[in-house]
């Protein structure tokens, strides 16, 4: 293939030492593993607060969720990056923010225990505000990748404007979930939802199309053929979802 001879795939992920609470870094392996096997050549990219971000837009960025204290930490050096993010974005580069991540993209986002809303990075239209804390798993309903297997342990909520276009539709929320109907993001190049732990390494068919959207930007889109590595783990994903189903009854 002719993948593996052009520059790397390029993923960063951001602020892993502080997005990481429910294992969301996984996001990053699971597309890693998912192009190596492909047969791309990779460079995973990391940035921490106070580091130097990538002058050249990746093809990939993934947010993942971390604790209150953490986004608190960590909110004001995403800032700092506001509009390096939304270039990257409206250049079509996939963007995937998951649990707290999410809450920290919407335009405006109100932390627990605070009472002022700050300015959030406004990939998308919307808010986040605090909401009484609930856990568990979810299972989802979307017309583009099938039913999706997720988990929350969030005490966000995320409330997307009117017209903004959602991810799935909940099958079977968490306990006490106050967004019963509509879950998540699907907005351009963003993907955005509630669930985390890590969600594409539970559902290849998203993480497949963040990979497609990742090598269109370069024109290697049409060189991403899944092989038996792919087949293995996703009869792995598959078996998952099964369980989850039946013991949600759904």
């Amino acid at each position: 293939m002719t993948g593996a001879a052009t520059r790397p795939v390029r993923i960063l992920n951001v602020f892993p030492r502080h997005f990481d609470v429910n294992g969301d870094s996984g996001n990053a392996l699971a597309l890693a593993r998912r192009l190596e096997w492909a047969g791309f050549e990779l460079e995973r990219l990391e940035v921490d607060p106070g580091d130097v971000w990538p002058g050249e837009a990746p093809d990939a960025v993934l947010i993942g969720g971390g604790t209150v204290a953490a986004q608190r930490e960590a909110l004001p050096a995403l800032l700092a990056e506001r509009d390096r993010v939304r270039d990257w974005l409206a250049a079509g580069v996939p963007v995937v923010a998951v649990g707290g991540g999410f809450a920290l993209v919407a335009e405006t986002v109100t932390l627990p225990e605070e009472e002022t809303p700050r300015a959030g990075l406004g990939l998308f239209r919307g808010t986040a505000r605090a909401s009484t804390h609930r856990a568990g798993p979810v299972l989802m309903a979307s017309e583009r990748y099938g039913v999706l297997a997720g988990f929350v342990n969030l005490r966000q909520t995320v409330e997307p404007a009117a017209g903004v276009r959602p991810l799935a539709t909940l099958l079977s929320p968490a306990p006490d979930a106050p967004w019963p109907g509509s879950e998540g993001v699907d907005e351009g190049a963003l993907l955005g939802s509630h669930s985390h732990g890590p969600l594409l390494a539970r559902n290849p068919a998203l993480a497949d199309d963040v990979i497609r959207r990742a090598l269109a930007r370069t024109g290697r889109g049409e060189e991403y053929a899944t092989g038996e590595r792919h087949a293995r783990v996703d009869a792995l994903a598959a078996d998952s979802l099964a369980r989850l189903r039946e013991q949600l009854g759904r």
